[in-house]
Order: structure tokens, then sequence, then C-alpha cells
């Protein structure tokens, strides 16, 4: 559960009394009032505690500020630093990193039980069996296990299930399975390793389980790497980033069918609560 702007209860007098007891105040210079009320004092305290963390500042108490609040050990999360650093490499402004790391994973990196976030795609199971190991054995599987081997999309569990899924798979072929599923905050495909310069698709892997830092990386490997063609038009994902040319930036990071999967509204939605605290125009 997110508690953000406008919520109310029990959970946020938690969050506020915790604020409090830390000796974070509201934006007047006042002790933050535990009234259970998620107002702009209560906000600007825990975008005070974000900062003080080096954690995503957002002014929202998710887990990663859940566990920050509750002194867990936070060197696996993304850093403000990490933004700033990934914005001057690529030369885009930091809001529009922010905005990618809110949208993809919703903002998290890893599961609770401690492992990277991953979404296993069924369909792409099929297509790399079917270019390891032949397109009847591909079939066979299809048939025998449809969950995990499937031409079509779906069959998604979320969150710790897709482990599961995914163990299956590698039952059937590692390398095919690591390959088929998207990985960390930023949602890379294992089945791009090769062209963002890792060594094999499991040491992309490895370096997904170990940070968020490292998952940025891989989101900045791809923005570099990726061109396509939008509207008859040869584009490069990293110039059309430049140029906030969305329509291109979201075809060809989120596939042409972005406006189905309500990807735009998503990241615009995000945008809009990012941007009083960053700064720039809108995308959509």
């Amino acid at each position: 559960m997110i508690l953000k702007y406008g919520a109310r209860g029990d959970e946020v007098v938690l969050v506020q009394k915790k604020l409090k007891e830390l000796g974070y105040k509201g934006q007047t210079g006042k002790p933050l009032s535990t009234d259970g009320i998620f107002g702009e004092s209560t906000e600007f305290a825990v975008i005070q505690f974000q900062k003080s963390k080096g954690i995503l500042v957002d002014g929202k108490v998710g887990d990663k500020t859940r566990a920050a609040l509750a002194g867990s050990d936070v060197s696996k999360l993304l850093k403000d630093s990490d933004y700033i650093d990934a914005a001057k490499r690529l030369k885009v402004s930091e809001l529009t990193i922010r905005v990618f790391g809110a949208v993809e994973g919703r903002g998290v990196g890893f599961l609770k039980n401690g492992k990277a976030k991953i979404l296993f795609e069924r369909h792409r199971m099929y297509f790399y069996l079917g270019q390891f190991k032949g397109k009847s054995f591909a079939s066979l599987q299809a048939q025998t296990c449809p969950s995990i081997v499937n031409p079509k999309t779906g069959g998604y569990k979320g969150n710790e299930a897709e482990y599961t899924r995914l163990r299956l798979a590698q039952n059937i072929h590692p390398e095919s399975a690591l390959m088929s599923c998207s990985w960390g905050q930023f949602q890379i495909m294992g089945e791009n390793w090769k062209e963002l310069g890792y060594e094999s698709v499991f040491d992309f892997e490895k370096q997904m389980q170990t940070s968020e830092s490292l998952q940025l990386e891989a989101f900045i490997r791809f923005i570099e790497w990726k061109t396509g063609t939008v509207g008859g038009k040869k584009v490069s994902l990293l110039e059309a980033l430049r140029a906030e040319e969305w329509t291109a930036v979201f075809t060809l990071y989120n596939g042409p069918n972005y406006k189905k999967l309500g990807y735009q509204a998503k990241f615009q939605k995000e945008w809009d609560h990012l941007e009083p605290i960053y700064g720039a125009k809108q995308v959509a």
C-alpha cells in the first residue's frame, strides 16, 4: 500500500509518529501533527526524510520509504545520485528518468523476499525454445505446460509467484527461461543481454539481482542501444527521448500497443506527481 497526499487513517498516523520521533517537521517548521491526514506538512516531512536517506524523493510512502523509516538496509535501492548521473549520461531531464523508474515495476526493483522483480513471458519462452531446441520441441512443451510455454501472451501470476513460473521454465531450458523475463525496476528483458554488453544472460541475471543501481545501468544501456521504425521512419530511442518525441519513445520502449495498455496514462500520472518536485513540461 502506497500512502500519498490525501490519504487518511491509522497507517498515516504511524508514519507521522515515526517522522516526528526522528525529528522531522512540517513545512512551516512546526512539529508534525499525528492526525492521520496526509497533507502538505506530512508530504514535506516525507520528502525531507527521503532526501536525508538519499532514496527516491517523491513524497510517497511505499515499501522503500517504509524500509528506510524502519531502519532497514537500503543499500540495494536507487539513490538520488543514481538518477542525477543517469540524466547527465543520457543528456535528458532528471525528471524523465525518475518517471520511468516510477512507472516500470511500480517503482520497485526488488520483491519483499529480496529477489529482483520479474515478469515471465511465456510467449518468449516458446520462441526461444524453438530457437534452441527446435519448433517440434517447443510445440510439445506448449502442449504439456501451456502456462509456461505458449505462443500467446498471458498466464501472469505476479510478484513472488513469477519465480515459480521461472523455476519451471528453467527446468526445461535455463537460458531460454532467463531470456524470457523482464527484470528489475525498469523491466528490461533478459533477451537483450548481448546487445547491452553483458557476458551472458546469466551475468545479466546476476547483476539484476545485485542492486537497483545495476538495474538502472541496464535501463541506460537499453536507451542507448534501442532503435526501431515508428511512423515509417527509423528512430533512435535515445534521440527520441532527448527530443521528447513521446510517441516514438513509448513505442520503442513499451511496444506499439502502449496506448491500449494504458502506458501513456500511467506515465503522465507519475509525471504530474513528480513535476512539481523536479520541474519539466508535460508529455501527453
